[in-house]
């Protein structure tokens, strides 16, 4: 179990954080304890499974965070051309651990795709929020991102319900 090292008044700074590429399921299978903090039912089995597709397909990889040598986040991420908005890099599972919320380190993720985005040639960047995070919604506001559509789900088979 992580212990937070910095207080709550006290914000993480870019330069104290560390960002380590993962491009295989091997490496991201290392941050699978933070996925399951926002996707309590996935197995680790269903995760590399899943992983093995979404990299084969789209190209995903992963973005690790670390702090005073402790992974504290991850997101992942995959890069897309779409009729709507061109090319564009969109974030995927962001979290951050949850002894390390508040400190600055979601903002600082997200300055670190702005970046990326741009140096890859990205016309914007995208990520969904479940709805019941409004939390995070006010960071994403007050960094720029706003609410272009809805984001619809149909769930065909048992197996989409568990997720």
């Amino acid at each position: 179990m992580l212990e937070k090292t910095a207080t709550e008044n006290q914000k993480i700074t870019l330069t104290k954080l560390k960002f380590i590429e993962f491009s295989s399921v091997k490496e991201m299978e290392s941050v699978f304890f933070l996925i399951n903090q926002s996707q309590p039912k996935l197995d680790i089995n269903s995760y590399k499974a899943m992983l093995n597709e979404m990299i084969l397909k789209n190209n995903y990889k992963m973005v690790a965070i670390s702090y005073d040598k402790k992974i504290i986040a991850v997101a992942g991420y995959f890069v897309m051309t779409m009729l709507y908005c061109g090319r564009y890099l969109q974030i995927s599972n962001l979290v951050v651990d949850k002894n390390f919320r508040s400190l600055g380190v979601g903002e600082n993720i997200l300055k670190y795709f702005d970046e990326k985005a741009l140096k890859i040639n990205c016309n914007k960047i995208v990520l969904d929020s479940y709805i019941e995070n409004k939390k995070s919604h006010n960071l994403y506001y007050r960094l720029g991102f706003y609410v272009r559509g809805f984001h619809f789900m149909k769930d065909i088979t048992p197996f989409a319900m568990n997720y």
